[in-house]
């Protein structure tokens, strides 16, 4: 079997797997995650790696843990969050009785971890006990959900985090920072493909940051085009900061923050 012949057909076999459509990731993306996790198994060929995924059912996981895993932080990208603390989360929660937030592509947890703490904080400056809102984390990789739901943290996803949030929203056990049970029980995980509707008409904000990047062009306006439908009129959609709005949705949403590439739905 040529090289060619056999990369298509691990991407079958994903598919088969898991659903995934891999021909909707861009190729090199796809590559060089796929030679990377061959060199930790020092195979050097795909027609070898397929016989060894297709003898090793837990391989399948590991493929998938790295042909999704995303560099994930508490409050990552800082200037972002506070934009969205300062000019646009109090307006809408003076606005609505309830807030729905969508992470999507949510990895394990901490982005919609963090929009919970955020959200608790302006609740508390605004003087509005018990606000209702709700965060919907998603992910395709069952791994990062299940860290999402377990909600332990150590390491460098902690490094933008205050002493004062940590303080106040997790418990600490000697090793891990355990997000407190009044932020945990807002947020909600659950395993989803963008690649398909959800939810229609149902979020005030959506949050996708540095996921369709590795997307194909007409994957990327599939997805742009589910997420205006999952939004509310004059709901919020925040992209990555390397992300760009694709042209044909520019009548659909309107630039609030170019630099924080911060979208308001248009209707």
């Amino acid at each position: 079997m040529d090289e060619n012949k056999a990369f298509e057909k691990i991407k079958e076999s994903i598919y088969n797997k898991f659903s995934l459509d891999l021909n909707q990731y861009k190729e090199n993306y796809l590559k060089r995650r796929l030679d990377a996790r061959m060199r930790s198994l020092q195979i050097i060929s795909y027609e070898e790696y397929l016989k060894y995924l297709l003898t090793k059912e837990e391989e399948y996981d590991n493929l998938l843990d790295k042909l999704t895993i995303n560099v994930t932080q508490f409050f990552r990208d800082p200037d972002t969050f506070e934009e969205i603390k300062k000019n646009i989360l109090p307006n809408l929660m003076r606005n609505n009785n309830t807030i729905k937030v969508w992470s999507a592509g949510c990895s394990t947890g901490e982005e919609a971890y963090s929009i919970a703490i955020m959200m608790e904080e302006i609740s508390e400056t605004l003087g509005i006990l018990n606000y209702n809102y709700n965060i919907v984390g998603t992910d395709i990789n069952e791994k990062s959900l299940y860290k999402a739901r377990l909600g332990y943290y150590e390491g460098r996803t902690l490094d933008n985090l205050s002493d004062i949030r940590k303080k106040k929203d997790f418990n600490f056990d000697g090793k891990n920072y355990i997000i407190k049970e009044n932020i945990k029980k807002k947020v909600e995980f659950l395993k989803y493909n963008i690649m398909e509707p959800f939810k229609r008409g149902y979020f005030n904000i959506i949050f996708c940051r540095n996921v369709i990047i590795y997307f194909t062009r007409e994957l990327q306006n599939k997805v742009i085009g589910y997420f205006y439908d999952s939004l509310k009129e004059n709901g919020i959609f925040i992209m990555g900061k390397t992300e760009t709005m694709l042209m044909n949705f520019r009548d659909k949403f309107e630039c609030l923050n170019i630099k924080e590439r911060i979208f308001i739905k248009r209707v």
